[in-house]
């Protein structure tokens, strides 16, 4: 019986810590996106995950060359390699409205980062052109979603880790209730 209340002690102050993890190396999944038009692929992501209004956050993009084999047989092995260089612009609407821009630039590299603060919550719809990829020097333009919260987003998180630390401490509840049922002859 110790082993299991040391091991419970153990598993509960596990699950009250996750929600203090802040970032992870993995891809960013809400507010990441990737669009391909033509050979190039841009992708957009914000850290933190979610961002939250009237505060900044950083803004990633990157951009890939798509290269398909031309042999028959291979036809199905495709390659993504990020550009050497290009030249980007992002227009920014909320509902329906243009609210900011930032001007076209060069980098080198295929990665972008930038700081950016949304000072309204809610859906923003980012419109990147990727100047002169497209045959003779077209612009590409890629449509992504970014959404921000109010200053409240991140109590969410702590109240679905307490429903489903609630869950846990109920099951194992039931499962010793069950188990001294059992030994009382």
């Amino acid at each position: 019986m110790r082993k299991s209340g040391c091991f419970l002690l153990l598993l509960f102050l596990g699950v009250l810590t996750i929600p203090a993890i802040q970032s992870a190396s993995a891809h960013s999944a809400f507010n990441s996106n990737d669009e391909t038009i033509g050979n190039y692929e841009v992708q957009v992501a914000t850290i933190p995950e979610i961002p939250a209004a009237n505060e900044p956050f950083k803004l990633e993009f990157r951009v890939l060359n798509y290269v398909q084999s031309t042999n028959y047989l291979n036809s199905f092995n495709t390659q993504n390699s990020e550009v050497d260089h290009f030249r980007m612009g992002v227009r920014i609407f909320y509902n329906d409205k243009l609210i900011d821009t930032i001007p076209p630039q060069s980098h080198d590299g295929g990665q972008w980062d930038t700081t950016y603060t949304f000072h309204e919550p809610g859906n923003h719809v980012f419109e990147v052109d990727l100047y002169d990829v497209g045959k003779n020097g077209e612009t590409y333009t890629y449509d992504f979603n970014v959404s921000a919260v109010n200053i409240f987003g991140p109590i969410f998180v702590y109240i679905i880790s307490a429903g489903g630390l609630g869950a846990f401490v109920l099951i194992i509840w039931a499962v010793i209730t069950k188990r001294r049922m059992k030994a009382k002859p």
